[in-house]
């Protein structure tokens, strides 16, 4: 039976109602409404259909591209309308002038970092230099969030923005100050606060700036994904397989969003995207699939400048005095009207603000960015959405060089799997690389920033540490497509946030730049225990006795929730657990009778039901982050750069005489569980949870030390975003982040995607853990983080017959522009 609904009946369900817009409910059969264009003159620039099917994946059709975007950016808005409007507030310089200066002025920060950063200029530079197609792309984008905020008065748009007056149409080149941003991810994005705050010494409006600690994540973003490509030899089917799991925040404008595009006869592609940006980041067309990681490599380089002992604003350069550079900037400030500030700049970039360093009269830090000048962001993507094989899609990674800050994985339906780190990397020569090793070792502020997370600090006064041009790359200092590690294979390649070294263990990539990452270098966890899975390593025989992987068995190694921690030290831990029973921890004595019985009958993964995870997970929170990389105070046996994927390993015995710190942890986790009041057999369920709204649901996964694929867990700054986030409690001291409302979930397992290509196809399965929309009002606000709760992957449609099919499909028709 089919009827035809008006669009305002649609809107709790789309969160809108177009004036222009022809709406359809269907019953699974093909229908086709009438058109309402009331309110419009001649023909539209752009038409498309957008057809919601289950979980609301949104299927855009059209003639042409511009009209795909237009299409996709309003089926976008629709759901995420209000994060890419603060997207635009912020780097458009304008939060403070809405939001006020913000808690410690950091509205008025971020917009000063922001015209500092010149992402106006950029921007424009980037429109510029773009194809007539990719200008078509963002253009038919922008017409597309137009049209959804003509077609939604400001009052029914979702909470988090109704009616409010940042809420505004955009250009196109508004759009592209947000890619260029985006592009920033791993570089200056994360610097706002060091850059913003920048003063010489002796201004007496000096501000606090960014910590020294939060340099550590710089060099990842805080980022985390599993990615993998499987090829014939390790196939059932002989075709390729991809297994997407990035690990990104749950809220915010690095949510990715779900969706397939089609143009007929010219781009067929389905998978996610960051807010905002049209195309697809991760998925698949009929041809191929792929997927990224975080890239361990650097985005940029900080550079030491020794300054002239007579003016704080000019430093040495090969033993001459250079001035800095000063650009005053005006930003607007709510009840306050204009407000200026100098920042400065040497000849590699803006100056920085660290505390506790500072800027003082002796030394000063400043950086040079490899993505600061990428006008080929949209390019690449849309380039690699519209490749018709894996060799073309390698060609868009040669002639464009636009990807920024990730690794890709890609396998074809012919069973080939290639693995490449393309991220923008400064290209500097032995000689600067050799004098930078060197200052690790002897200057405490290198070494201290490279203990930190692997920072580059490099001498500024000495042109020897400039970037060196080949006149090959897509900027002058980076180093070319030709030179970045790249590996392919027919068996399989992967990636877990670690470097590029062991893409494969059986050919270890190696003789690249020590800023595109490390080699033969202790390895994660996470990065071992993918290896693992995919070499169906006795521990972990996910692929069954031929060791070729199906689609069900990827499903289940990558959502398994195996620990390779305790897998690797809770034998030897029993052991001494059974032959001790009492532990004196902080003067009272504990009994752990109970506690390693609940351990020993443990199936050691993090699954919704798994009792003794929770009590594991504590155990692990007694020893320190790098605990799991080498010999230490948790394993015996150090790591091997001969063996990098089984070492290190066995729990570390006590000292002949001492105490056995190991029972004394177990121990503590007895006392901080009591303490909390949890009990010691609750399931993990029922402790970690991830709130959508007013309701929070338990979600399996576990967290970095514990050795597992499938990654939950909380950060809070990850994402920019003035909308409202997810905020843990305080936490109980000495626990791994527990709290009166369990551990809460905001970050990890996000697009969870396996595909298969097999004769009739690209044939795969997915969930969008924390669901496709950011509206409350939508059944799609936390569908699918309960399908993801319960494991129940939901199928991909793809093919023509499969949306008609869909029980749940809805058509609306949009045009405008």
């Amino acid at each position: 039976m089919l009827r035809k609904l008006a669009v305002l009946a649609l809107a709790p369900l789309f969160a809108c109602g177009s004036t222009t817009a022809t709406t359809t409910e269907t019953d699974g059969s093909s229908s086709t409404g009438d058109s309402d264009t009331a309110g419009t003159t001649g023909e539209p620039a752009y038409r498309a259909t957008i057809r919601r099917t289950s979980f609301g994946v949104a299927h855009v059709l059209a003639d042409d591209l511009g009209s795909a975007l237009f299409g996709q950016a309003y089926a976008f808005a629709q759901d995420h309308a209000c994060t890419l409007a603060d997207q635009i507030v912020k780097v458009r310089s304008e939060r403070a002038k809405y939001f006020g200066r913000g808690s410690g002025d950091a509205h008025l920060t971020s917009d000063f970092a922001y015209q500092a950063l010149e992402v106006g200029l950029r921007a424009q530079r980037m429109w510029d230099a773009a194809p007539a197609e990719v200008q078509t792309a963002i253009e038919g984008y922008a017409a597309g969030y137009n049209q959804y905020l003509r077609d939604t008065p400001p009052g029914e748009l979702p909470s988090d923005c109704a009616g409010a007056p940042w809420v505004k149409e955009i250009e196109a080149l508004d759009l592209v100050r947000y890619y260029v941003d985006l592009g920033l991810l791993g570089s200056g994005n994360q610097l706002v606060g060091y850059i913003g705050t920048a003063q010489p010494p002796g201004v007496p409006s000096r501000m606090p700036g960014g910590p020294l600690a939060g340099l550590g994540t710089l060099t990842s973003g805080g980022f985390g994904s599993n990615g993998w490509a499987l090829g014939a030899d390790k196939t059932a089917s002989g075709g390729g397989i991809v297994v997407a799991n990035p690990h990104f925040p749950w809220t915010g404008e690095l949510k990715l969003w779900e969706s397939h595009l089609t143009v007929p006869d010219e781009l067929n592609i389905y998978g996610v995207g960051l807010m905002g940006v049209p195309g697809v980041l991760i998925g698949f067309n009929d041809e191929l699939g792929w997927t990224h990681t975080f890239s361990a490599g650097t985005r940029f380089t900080f550079y030491k400048l020794t300054l002239d002992p007579n003016d704080p604003t000019a430093y040495l350069y090969d033993g001459t005095s250079r001035p800095m550079t000063a650009k005053t900037f005006e930003v607007e400030v709510a009840g306050e009207g204009k407000v200026s500030r100098t920042l400065w700049y040497s000849h590699y970039g803006p100056m920085l603000n660290v505390d506790p360093i500072g800027w003082s009269t002796d030394v000063a830090l400043t950086y040079r960015d490899a993505n600061i000048e990428n006008p080929r962001l949209i390019e690449q993507f849309l380039g690699m959405d519209r490749a018709k094989s894996l060799d073309e899609f390698k060609q868009v990674y040669q002639t464009v060089q636009g990807i920024p800050w990730v690794n890709t994985m890609a396998a074809d339906k012919h069973g080939d799997a290639w693995y490449a780190d393309a991220s923008a990397t400064a290209q500097i020569s032995d000689a600067a690389i050799a004098g930078w090793q060197a200052a690790i070792e002897d200057d405490f502020l290198t070494g201290l920033l490279y203990q930190q997370g692997g920072l580059v600090v490099l001498d500024g006064s000495d042109s020897t540490y400039e970037w060196q041009d080949s006149g090959d790359a897509r900027a002058p200092g980076l180093v070319p497509f030709s030179g970045v590690p790249q590996l392919a294979r027919r068996d399989f390649v992967f990636n877990a946030n670690d470097s590029y070294w062991l893409a494969n263990p059986a050919e270890p990539l190696e003789g690249f730049s020590p800023l595109h990452g490390s080699e033969r270098a202790p390895q994660s966890p996470r990065t071992r225990i993918n290896a693992m899975l995919l070499q169906n390593d006795p521990r972990f025989p996910v692929a069954g006795d031929d060791g070729k992987f199906s689609l069900t068995e990827v499903k289940a190694a990558i959502q398994g929730n195996h620990s390779l921690t305790a897998d690797l030290v809770l034998d030897d831990l029993l052991q001494r657990c059974d032959a001790q029973h009492l532990i004196e921890v902080a003067g009272a004595t504990v009994d752990l009778r109970t506690i390693c019985e609940l351990l020993g009958a443990w199936d050691r993964r993090f699954n919704p039901d798994s009792v003794g995870a929770v009590l594991f997970r504590e155990y692990l929170a007694a020893y320190g982050a790098d605990s799991v990389l080498d010999r230490g105070s948790l394993f015996n046996a150090p790591f091997d750069p001969e063996d990098p994927v089984h070492t290190p390993h066995t729990l570390k015995a006590p000292a002949e005489g001492q105490v056995d710190g190991a029972l004394v942890a177990l121990g503590e986790a007895v006392i901080n569980l009591k303490t909390a009041g949890v009990p010691l057999s609750a399931p993990l369920k029922q402790l970690q949870r991830a709130p959508r709204g007013s309701v929070e649901i338990g979600v399996h996964g576990g967290f970095a030390k514990e050795g597992i694929a499938n990654v939950v867990g909380y950060n809070a700054g990850l994402n920019s975003t003035l909308l409202p986030k997810v905020y843990r409690p305080e936490t109980v001291d000495g626990t791994a982040g527990l709290t009166e409302r369990g551990y809460v979930v905001n970050y990890g397992s996000s697009f969870v995607m396996a595909v298969e290509f097999g004769p009739d196809g690209p044939q795969g399965e997915a969930f969008l853990t924390y669901s496709q929309s950011e509206d409350p009002r939508s059944p799609h606000f936390r569908d699918q983080t309960e399908l993801f709760s319960r494991k129940e992957w939901r199928p991909l449609l793809f093919r023509e017959a499969d949306i008609a099919a869909d029980p749940n499909l809805h058509e609306t028709v949009v045009e405008g522009g």
